[in-house]
């Protein structure tokens, strides 16, 4: 009994210890997820999605440059569009790394790489890359 009692001890201790190293590990991947895009990264998808940016994606990022910080009602309001689509078109260019947000609720605004987009393409929304 007394030998069936320390094995469930250090099993135990084990399984604890274990729960808390990969506890450890998971957070500092979420912060290492959450941190900057390196540079090289930034430039192969401004590459990627130079050609696949939309005119509405365009007109939004092209609202937050002149208006800064807004949240997706006033973003909708300012340009006539639902905000159940500008909130799907927000999301995607977050998720792009276009723009970024902030607060609760959210406010959106352009980031390094949106701003490489909006100067990529010139005012009829076609792109400058040459062919």
């Amino acid at each position: 009994m007394e030998q069936a009692a320390l094995l469930t001890l250090i099993f135990t201790i084990l399984f604890l210890a274990q729960t808390l190293i990969f506890t450890y590990l998971l957070l500092r991947l979420k912060r290492a997820l959450r941190g900057p895009v390196p540079q090289t990264a930034l430039e192969k998808s401004l590459e990627e999605n130079l050609e696949e940016v939309t005119e509405t994606e365009l007109r939004i990022m092209k609202e937050l440059e002149s208006s800064g910080m807004l949240n997706a009602r006033e973003l909708s309001e300012k340009l006539g569009l639902s905000r159940e689509h500008v909130a799907r078109t927000l999301k995607k260019l977050v998720e792009n790394g276009f723009l970024m947000r902030e607060g609760k609720p959210y406010k959106y605004g352009l980031t390094g790489l949106g701003k490489k987009i909006l100067r990529s393409h010139d005012i009829t929304g076609e792109s400058t890359k040459t062919h």
